[in-house]
């Protein structure tokens, strides 16, 4: 059967017997597509999700039967986890992942009894840890016996054996079905059938294979998948066609969608139905807001997977939790959900959001009333780490959504929306497969030795899923995604993650129209033909680039190492600390950026760093209102700026830097902002600028401070480390003219600070991150040997695209036309070199300089 012919063959089976089709997402675009056929409605009686099913089967004993909420069935788990004194009770991301394995033993049929046995075959350290989990699923199930509600588990148990009035279930293409569900179903002891791709000899279905083992009772209705998905495989045979496919790069979430929208435009344009058009990405929750704004600007009719925007994305309820920080009260937390309703009654008229709090309100107060929630007083950093917990999967509805819209949503829901043009946003980047998921309890070799103990023969039935079952997973979904027939498929990938592997498969089995790109400087230019052996060397760049190319052997590395008297003829009188730390991050990046002024554009992130900066600047000691003051900046900064994005966060950034002017206080007399200076090292002459610099009256105290758009609270901005060079250079170059090397052993009384603009609050240092000079003595000189190293390196002309203190991160990103951009990747075998020689020229460095 072809994947165009299902439905029709749906239509038919309706007319002639009574069936149930269950797919996994209900309303889905294959039942609206059936109802129209029909011209009768089938959801709900005749079609729907399995969960709905065995809702319906339940309606005959119990009287409105209902699916707890997530965040019901998170503070079951966390009553759980404090009935047996677990030290991590009250941490939200540790409930979350306590609600996941249990999640995993109940999809699977482990009961705590099986664990016990298990516990009681393993050594003392595993036992306890099993024994804990067992535990730890046992009193969850009498929890939820006791809250009378149903978990999407015990619905199922409950449903066994209920006689439906249907005469066949259909299932439609569910990419994976669960143990759980296989038992359900079989007790029915009515016929099943299941459509599925018909599976190949690859990595692809494998997962198909290994479920089919688990139904055989069941008829098996195979579909032949597209061309290119059946010849899917990490060692192609051949080329094949049959789709158009199109390879796209960008820089950042929002660059990214705003591409995917513009291309979904050009569909449309071409008299495309939004109906079969979808973008599908495996993360993308959380970015509903950038969609939903690029698709209104272009005007684009769109239908959500996830019914909407998270809550906690909506304006009204960031402005609670920035307002609550004031706060110095403890609640309960129904107590805290009722001030939330009232703010957001009180601050819109968003009849959705207003509806969605609402009932969460409810929730909680139902949950407290029975005992799952304690009576608690917590205070706001208390409340506000919560929040996580209480908007678990939580949405307001988007009016402009449409049913028939362009289908934005995951990659599994592909097969029941018929989309004839797939667009992968996320999916497509080189972090899929996905990372698998961190369990502090279970390593993989300890899940391994469980499952073996369970008499696990098939690795669909695994309850701690191993490795080969997540990859399995993975690559099953893709394949499903593009076997039923798609016209055009388009990968969009994030540069700073390369191509995932699934798109360098297709690229392998397929022709592919990957994106032209040119550099936006005939220097740049020159060296990339050179590279490519498209021309000769024709000058002393270009023969630097040649001339390393033949030093290299086996893999192709593009690395940029010149002669230094070449070099020295590029350096300008005067550099930045900012530009070593960009040599810092890219030496190849401060190259072409620095000494061969390649033009860079501008970020969102930028631009927004920019006004704060501007902002503070000028408001401070200004009688001038400080609205007025931030429109001027705003309106100058972004008058030449084409990206939207800036304008939709104004109001967010407006508020945040009116909120930081009124809080953020001068500790000592004398103030200065924007102050610039000049850092002798040794030989060389830095300049820089202090965002904001304050000394005491008796010139004994200093503080120094630099403002930051985004958060502080990272290990990089420690003392000694990357992001911390820059703020210890001024501090030193304050005193002896700028000559750190003679400031460096009298330490005078430094106190450097960095602050958040958006997280900044005067009574939490959740926005700050300080430290003072004396304390840490050992880290600044290792901070100036950093600085010495890297002067020792751009002199020698040492350019590869990595970062000089190794990290995982080794592409350079260079800017181009149409804010594409060229990528270069070094091999293993050189940043190994790299960090070798790095780390020789660190040591010398610092013996010549500390004589340690």
């Amino acid at each position: 059967m072809k994947y165009k012919e299902v439905s029709d063959f749906l239509v038919e089976k309706l007319k002639t017997e009574n069936v149930f089709i269950a797919v996994r997402n209900s309303p889905s675009r294959l039942l609206l597509e059936i109802c129209k056929k029909r011209k009768k409605p089938i959801i709900g009686k005749h079609a729907g999700t399995l969960q709905e099913l065995a809702l319906n089967l339940l309606s005959s004993r119990f009287q409105n039967p209902t699916i707890m909420t997530d965040q019901e069935r998170l503070f079951i788990v966390r009553k759980s986890l404090k009935d047996m004194k677990h030290p991590l009770w009250n941490s939200p991301s540790y409930v979350k992942l306590a609600d996941n394995r249990i999640r995993e033993f109940k999809e699977h049929n482990i009961q705590p009894e099986k664990l016990y046995k298990v516990a009681e075959r393993v050594n003392p350290r595993l036992k306890k840890k099993i024994k804990e989990a067992a535990k730890l699923l046992d009193i969850y199930n009498n929890n939820v016996l006791k809250s009378e509600m149903f978990d999407i588990f015990s619905l199922f148990e409950m449903a066994k054996g209920i006689k439906p009035e249907h005469e066949k279930i259909v299932l439609f293409f569910l990419p994976q079905i669960l143990p759980l569900e296989i038992e359900f179903l079989n007790s029915l002891n009515i016929p099943i059938t299941v459509f599925t791709y018909k599976p190949n000899t690859s990595i692809f279905t494998k997962l198909n294979k290994e479920n089919l083992k688990l139904v055989k009772n069941w008829e098996v209705i195979k579909v032949e998948p597209s061309l290119l998905a059946n010849t899917l495989s990490m060692v192609p045979e051949e080329i094949v066609s049959g789709s158009d496919i199109t390879v796209n790069s960008y820089l950042g979430e929002s660059e990214g969608i705003k591409k995917v929208a513009l291309t979904v435009k050009a569909l449309l344009n071409k008299g495309i139905p939004p109906e079969k058009i979808a973008v599908i990405g495996r993360d993308i929750q959380g970015k509903e807001l950038l969609f939903y704004h690029y698709f209104k600007i272009y005007k684009i009719p769109f239908h959500l997977q996830y019914e909407g925007v998270p809550v906690t994305a909506h304006p009204v309820v960031k402005k609670f939790l920035r307002e609550i920080e004031k706060e110095t009260e403890s609640y309960s937390l129904p107590d805290w959900c009722r001030k939330l309703k009232n703010f957001v009654i009180s601050h819109t008229d968003e009849e959705s959001i207003i509806e969605e709090i609402e009932i969460l309100q409810k929730e909680i107060d139902n949950l407290s009333v029975k005992g799952f929630i304690e009576s608690n007083s917590y205070n706001p950093i208390e409340f506000v780490k919560f929040f996580s917990l209480l908007t678990e999967n939580r949405t307001y509805l988007i009016k402009e959504t449409e049913p028939l819209g362009v289908f934005i949503g995951s990659p599994e829901a592909i097969p029941e929306t018929g989309a004839e043009h797939i667009i992968f946003f996320d999916i497509s980047n080189g972090t899929y497969p996905r990372a698998f998921p961190f369990d502090p309890d279970f390593s993989y070799r300890e899940r391994e030795e469980i499952n073996n103990l369970l008499n696990i023969s098939n690795p669909l039935l695994e309850a701690l899923p191993g490795r080969e079952k997540l990859i399995m997973y993975e690559f099953q979904t893709f394949f499903n995604s593009i076997a039923h027939h798609p016209e055009s498929i388009h990968f969009f990938y994030d540069k700073t993650k390369g191509e995932s592997i699934f798109v360098s498969i297709v690229e392998k089995v397929s022709k592919v129209n990957k994106m032209e790109k040119s550099l936006i400087t005939k220097k740049s230019e020159g060296i990339l033909k050179v590279y490519r052996r498209e021309k000769r060397p024709e000058n002393l760049l270009e023969l630097g680039v040649d001339g390393w190319l033949k030093k290299l052997q086996g893999e192709k590395s593009y690395n940029f190492i010149f002669k230094p008297e070449f070099i020295r003829k590029f350096l300008p009188q005067e550099i930045s600390v900012t530009d070593i730390l960009s040599y810092m991050d890219c030496p190849a990046d401060f190259l072409f950026s620095k000494l061969l002024n390649c033009t860079f554009s501008k970020t969102t992130e930028i631009i927004e760093g920019e006004i704060y900066h501007q902002f503070i600047n000028r408001a401070y000691f200004n009688k001038k209102k400080a609205e007025d003051i931030f429109e001027e900046v705003f309106s100058e900064i972004t008058e030449k700026y084409e990206d939207e994005v800036i304008f939709y966060i104004k109001p967010f950034i407006k508020e945040n830097a009116l909120k930081f002017i009124k809080q953020f206080k001068p500790e000592l007399e004398i103030v200065e902002q924007e102050k610039p200076i000049k850092i002798k090292f040794k030989n060389f002459t830095f300049s820089g600028r202090i965002d904001w610099l304050e000394i005491s009256s008796d010139r004994e105290k200093v503080k120094i401070v630099d403002f930051k758009r985004g958060n502080v609270k990272n290990r990089e901005y420690l003392p000694g480390n990357k992001k911390s060079f820059q703020i210890i250079l001024y501090g030193l170059a304050l005193f002896n003219n700028g000559d750190v090397f003679k400031t460096i052993n009298k330490l005078p009384n430094i106190k450097f600070s960095f602050v958040s603009i958006p997280k900044f609050h005067p009574e939490s240092d959740r926005g700050i991150e300080e430290f003072t000079a004396k304390e840490y003595e050992k880290e600044i000189k290792k901070s100036l040997t950093w600085i010495g190293v890297t002067i020792k390196l751009i002199k020698a002309g040492f350019f590869p695209p990595l970062e000089i203190k190794p990290q995982k991160k080794n592409i350079v990103r260079l800017v181009v036309k149409r804010n594409d951009s060229y990528e270069f990747f070094t091999t293993e075998e050189d940043l190994k070199h790299f960090t070798e020689t790095v780390r020789k020229i660190f040591r010398k460095i610092e013996l010549k300089l500390w004589k340690y």
